[in-house]
C-alpha cells in the first residue's frame, strides 16, 4: 500500500468530511495543502482507513482497523518515528485503534482523552463585549508573534513550518492592552479550507476580564465571513476549556483518544 501522492491528497478530502469519528483539523490541513504531510490510505479509490500526519509529529489514523497489510505498514511507520526520537502526538479515530495502538505500545505510548466540540451558530452570542478604553482587538501580524508570550517564532514553526507561512495561510487575533502587552490570543493551530481550529491563550493578569472571549469572538467572526467553521478541542479535564467553548456556542463534545510518549 503506497504513500499516497500528494497531487492525489484531494481526492481522499470526502472520505475525511463524510466521516462520523472526530477527525483532527491538521488532517484536513494536510490533505487540502496548508501545511506539509504525508497520507497512507488502504484503497485510494474507495479509503476504509486512512493514516494522516504532519511533518511536525502529528498524525491521525481512522477508519476500519481490521487490514492486515494497512495496519502493518502504519505500526512500522510509528515504530520508525518513536526509535528515531521524533516528536510524536497520535490521535486515534475510534476505540478499536485505541485497542491496537494500547497493546502495540504499551510501554513507549501514554493514552490520554480530549473532547472535540462543534460549532453550533444558532448558539453563538456574538454581542459586544465592551472592554476598557486601553484594550484593543487586533488580527495577528508579525509584531504580535514577536511580543506573544504563547504563540510565538517557535510556536509557528512546529504547527505551521514558519510564523511566516503562518501569516500567509492562517489567523489569529489578539486583546492588546495599550500598545505593546499582549492580554489574549486566539490563533489557529490549523486550518483547511472548511475548519479553522482554535488555540487560545490568556495573560494571568487579566483572566477573568471578558479578553479570551473577545479575541475568541474575533476568531469566530472571522471565520464567519469567510464561509468556515471554527472548531475546539481540548482535553477532558480542561474545566476552564470548556466552560468559555459552551459560552461560544460550541457544545455536543465527541471524546477521542491521542497517544504521546511515556517519559516515565
Amino acid at each position: 500500500m503506497p504513500e499516497v501522492e500528494k497531487n492525489q491528497f484531494g481526492k481522499l478530502l470526502p472520505y475525511l468530511y463524510d466521516r462520523k469519528e472526530p477527525c483532527p483539523t491538521f488532517a484536513f490541513s494536510v490533505l487540502e495543502r496548508f501545511i506539509p504531510g504525508f497520507v497512507f490510505a488502504d484503497d485510494f479509490n474507495s479509503p476504509k482507513t486512512i493514516f494522516v500526519g504532519t511533518d511536525s509529529g502529528l498524525s491521525f489514523v481512522g477508519g476500519a482497523n481490521s487490514n492486515d497489510a494497512f495496519n502493518g505498514l502504519f505500526l512500522k511507520v510509528c515504530r520508525t518515528n518513536l526509535i528515531e526520537g521524533k516528536r510524536f502526538t497520535l490521535f486515534s479515530g475510534n476505540g478499536g485503534w485505541d485497542e491496537l495502538i494500547s497493546d502495540c505500545f504499551r510501554k513507549e505510548l501514554k493514552q490520554s482523552s480530549r473532547y472535540s466540540f462543534t460549532f453550533q451558530p444558532e448558539r453563538y452570542d456574538g454581542a459586544d463585549i465592551h472592554l476598557q478604553n486601553s484594550f484593543t482587538v487586533r488580527r495577528l501580524d508579525g509584531a504580535a508573534i514577536k511580543r506573544s508570550q504563547e504563540f510565538d517564532h517557535e510556536y509557528y514553526e512546529r504547527f505551521w513550518q514558519s510564523a511566516g507561512h503562518f501569516l500567509d495561510k492562517g489567523f489569529g487575533y489578539s486583546v492588546m492592552k495599550g500598545e505593546t502587552e499582549v492580554a489574549s490570543e486566539c490563533t489557529a493551530i490549523f486550518r483547511g479550507k472548511v475548519y479553522a481550529e482554535i488555540d487560545i491563550y490568556t495573560n494571568a493578569e487579566y483572566r477573568g476580564m471578558g479578553v479570551a472571549k473577545k479575541a475568541a469572538q474575533a476568531f469566530i467572526d472571522h471565520c464567519l465571513r469567510n464561509g468556515m467553521l471554527p472548531r475546539w478541542d481540548c482535553d477532558v479535564e480542561n474545566l476552564a476549556s470548556m466552560k468559555l467553548a459552551d459560552r461560544l456556542g460550541f457544545g455536543e463534545p465527541v471524546m477521542y483518544s491521542i497517544f504521546v510518549k511515556n517519559h516515565h
